[in-house]
């Protein structure tokens, strides 16, 4: 993993970035205008999504994924498939939208363009169909909504002349409950972890790590900075499990291990790509084929289908003796068929003979190979 300077804020070494407990999750972000997921690690990078217009994913816990797309919110699977929209059309937005673990809610910003209330926003809308921006919960004033649990909402307000940096909204409640504010800085977003024992709140240049002493509205106490680097910070997310920590800074997605007892450590690049959210559900399908136990010559020379699974980049090359015939590539996002046709050179190699080719395919961090007998 390529090492970048270091947002240093002083939590755990390095390699704790490898920890089997992280590798079955993923971080869903965005990038050229596509969403797309990665392990914590920066290996098995992978479009979700190939058509673009797509910006701020957030994903549940069971990998369900939300992302904006023109003025509505779109909700789909692992693959990139639409299942349905989400959230209202209305005003300029939605911006920033955070889904709810269980999946059933998303929280969003949007800017209100009308003579009544006018200016940012925070609504929320259900996930399995549009909703009215007043139909559950609506306020101004607030913005970067995340979530406790899945029946509160965390905002912020990022405003100097106001009192109070974070808001908190129990769904179905009758009002909103105030938290706390951070003397030193003005917060603008953040993230509760999942067990609610700790905060990473930031203010666009540091992040800002607390320790709960019970879940909200109890006061966090404040442990540690990470700072350094360029540019604007945003979105800090926690691992499923609390241990690691990942952000936006500048164009860039970090990750590090987070020790609020020592606050000693460094960041490591993750990829390129901006609004990261991280999620129990693992970055793709491991890749899996399966080919034809045999096949006629005449067939074979127009070319092997291979039936692949993956939800990432595949690469299949046949073989004759070890040496290559032919070549295919497809990007996999649902179950397909890939065929790999010979060459000129190599439909002259197997005129000649040869009792058996294999298949080989690579994608996603996994290499599988198949025999396919030749019937000639």
């Amino acid at each position: 993993m390529r090492r970048y300077p270091a947002l240093t804020a002083a939590l755990i070494a390095v390699a704790a970035l490898t920890a089997p407990s992280a590798l079955a999750d993923s971080i869903v972000y965005e990038k050229s205008g596509n969403v797309w997921a990665v392990n914590p690690d920066g290996s098995g990078q992978r479009p979700v999504t190939t058509s673009g217009g797509y910006t701020k994913p957030t994903q549940a816990n069971d990998g369900t994924i939300v992302a904006v797309k023109g003025k509505l919110l779109h909700r789909m699977d692992r693959s990139g498939r639409l299942i349905n929209l989400a959230g209202d059309p209305s005003g300029t937005g939605p911006l920033t939208p955070a889904l709810s673990p269980n999946g059933s809610l998303v929280a969003y910003n949007y800017t209100n363009l009308g003579p009544i209330t006018p200016g940012m926003r925070t609504a929320l809308s259900h996930a399995d169909h549009e909703t009215s921006n007043d139909e559950i919960f609506n306020i101004g004033g607030w913005s970067n909504p995340s979530w406790i649990g899945n029946e509160r909402v965390l905002m912020f307000d990022g405003s100097e002349t106001f009192t109070g940096d974070t808001l908190i909204y129990t769904v179905g409640g009758s009002g909103t409950q105030p938290w706390f504010e951070d003397a030193d800085f003005t917060l603008v977003g953040g993230e509760v972890d999942p067990s609610e024992t700790r905060l990473a709140a930031t203010d666009g240049t540091v992040i800002r790590l607390y320790r709960l002493t019970g879940p909200p509205p109890a006061p966090p106490v404040f442990r540690c900075v990470v700072s350094g680097g360029e540019g604007t910070i945003f979105r800090p997310t926690w691992s499923p499990d609390g241990s690691m920590l990942a952000w936006q800074q500048g164009t860039d997605i970090y990750a590090m291990p987070v020790n609020l007892d020592t606050c000693q450590g460094q960041s490591e690049f993750v990829t390129t790509g901006g609004a990261p959210d991280w999620g129990p559900a693992a970055a793709g399908r491991r890749l899996s084929a399966s080919a034809p136990k045999r096949i006629a010559l005449a067939s074979l020379l127009k070319g092997l289908k291979v039936k692949v699974n993956c939800q990432c980049s595949v690469t299949a090359t046949m073989l004759l003796g070890g040496k290559p015939l032919g070549k295919a590539k497809k990007l996999v996002l649902r179950p397909t068929t890939l065929k790999v046709k010979p060459g000129r050179a190599g439909k002259a190699r197997l005129r000649r003979g040869g009792k058996t080719v294999k298949v080989s395919l690579g994608g996603g961090g996994r290499f599988v190979t198949r025999k396919v007998k030749i019937v000639r």
